[in-house]
């Protein structure tokens, strides 16, 4: 897959969704108008959390930056539960997959 080369700076939005691990801060970019790359941080955490999270953003990204529909990464990121998920608040990548719509949608 061959993907774009990222300018030296773009636009983005930054999304505080409440997860089961605690915060979630979901920054969007774009280019051109069309969702190009995302970030996730897990509050102040560290460790498995904050590596499953910045592994699932850059494949994410690639994915997107090689041209796959950002409804696409949504749809694969609904719905992950996790040991600590639950009703009142998801899994860290279903937060992500929000996030993501909201943002997709115009939706802040």
């Amino acid at each position: 897959m061959t993907t774009a080369p990222r300018p030296k700076i773009l636009p983005g939005t930054t999304y505080e969704i409440p997860c089961a691990c605690g915060r979630l801060y979901v920054t969007c970019t774009d280019l051109d108008g069309r969702l190009f790359e995302i970030f996730l941080r897990l509050g102040k955490s560290g460790g498995c959390g904050a590596a499953v999270n910045e592994g699932a953003a850059r494949l994410a990204s690639k994915a997107l930056r090689g041209g796959i529909e950002p409804v696409e990464v949504v749809k694969s990121l609904a719905g992950i539960s996790c040991h600590a998920s639950g009703p009142a608040l998801p899994c860290c990548l279903a937060a992500a997959a929000e996030a993501i719509k909201s943002h997709i949608e115009g939706k802040p």
